[in-house]
């Protein structure tokens, strides 16, 4: 964090990192949802007509962002987000 931006104080420390697991856990979600969709969907065909190279390269991705997202230990996160900030 630039110097002078830093939180001044316990407050709003607690309430940075709450935004930051806050919209963790909102990306998280979105990551998963979208691989759900993206696993089952066709690429290849209408109306996407992706390469088979390129569907692979962003089902791959996509998976394998999605399995590290899931990974993450949530206990300490949703204690965090549970705080009141």
């Amino acid at each position: 964090m630039p110097v002078g931006l830093s939180p001044q104080n316990a407050d709003q420390i607690n309430n940075n990192v709450g935004i930051l697991m806050r919209n963790f856990t909102d990306v998280r979600a979105k990551v998963h949802a979208q691989q759900g969709w993206l696993a089952a969907e066709d690429l290849k065909v209408e109306p996407y007509n992706m390469s088979a190279e390129d569907e692979t390269l962003i089902k791959s991705a996509l998976s394998d962002l999605d399995t590290a997202l899931q990974a993450v230990n949530m206990t300490f996160i949703n204690q965090l987000i549970g705080l009141p900030f």
